[in-house]
């Protein structure tokens, strides 16, 4: 059974949702959405507003299949760092498997897709001070040029067939509020609370095409700038070494 006023709530459909990231998600989102989770990997101990689907994002009739009855796509699934070897990981999971999940998000009909960037995208910055959404992409690693390749077929898919896509440059989804950090010390990190709340947002915020969102916390020195976010879809973090 769904939870109270669920029956309203948009679908949504977590490609990799087995991941740490994806129980993030599933943990915050409980009394917020639908939830369609596919993975590779067997999910156990459902809860009420969850169905699973077995769903491998190199096939993507799989995924097509998976977008079935959806609203939004949120698309966790790739190799989650740098140092995989391309031709079989890279290039299957965070190529192929990028492009499979826009294709389906549109052949399915989806209304948007948010797409689960990463700081590498623009990790050459690192040291010119908290790096914003319109800076030029600078990626340092083939991972981070992947996740550039994911934000091109988002603008992609918005210009050819108005498929709204948010594209988040997250950082490390595990900084902890309660510990001790240094004032000068530039930092990466997103809480679990934050993270699962600004990807909420980004499921929810209406009028956008198509975005680039920094998923960071508030801090002191962030590699990302987290104002651009809140001037954009109005999510203001509530963690971080600035609060």
């Amino acid at each position: 059974m769904f939870h109270q006023g669920m029956s309203s709530s948009p679908t949504v459909l977590i490609t990799g949702a087995a991941g740490l990231f994806g129980g993030i998600l599933r943990q915050h989102w409980a009394d917020q959405f639908r939830l369609r989770l596919a993975d590779v990997n067997a999910i156990s101990d459902l809860a009420g507003h969850e169905s699973c689907v077995r769903a491998d994002i190199t096939d993507l009739q799989q995924l097509v299949d998976a977008c079935d009855g959806i609203d939004t796509l949120v698309h966790l699934a790739a190799y989650p760092g740098d140092g995989a070897e391309f031709y079989d990981t890279l290039l299957q999971l965070n190529v192929i498997g990028a492009y499979n999940a826009f294709e389906a998000a549109h052949r399915a009909g989806c209304k948007r897709i948010v797409f689960a960037s990463s700081v590498d995208a623009v990790l050459g910055y690192w040291d010119e001070g908290e790096i914003g959404v319109d800076t030029p992409v600078y990626p340092t690693n083939v991972y981070g040029a992947s996740k550039c390749w994911g934000e091109a077929l988002g603008r992609v898919y918005a210009h050819q067939y108005g498929l709204s896509c948010l594209c988040v440059r997250l950082v490390n989804p595990f900084f902890d509020p309660q510990g001790d950090y240094d004032a000068d010390q530039i930092t990466s990190g997103i809480s679990p609370a934050d993270a699962a709340a600004l990807m909420a947002r980004c499921v929810e915020v209406e009028g956008i095409d198509f975005a680039i969102i920094n998923g960071i916390s508030r801090h002191r020195q962030g590699v990302l700038d987290w104002r651009p976010t809140r001037d954009l879809i109005g999510f203001e973090p509530q963690d971080g070494t600035d609060t």
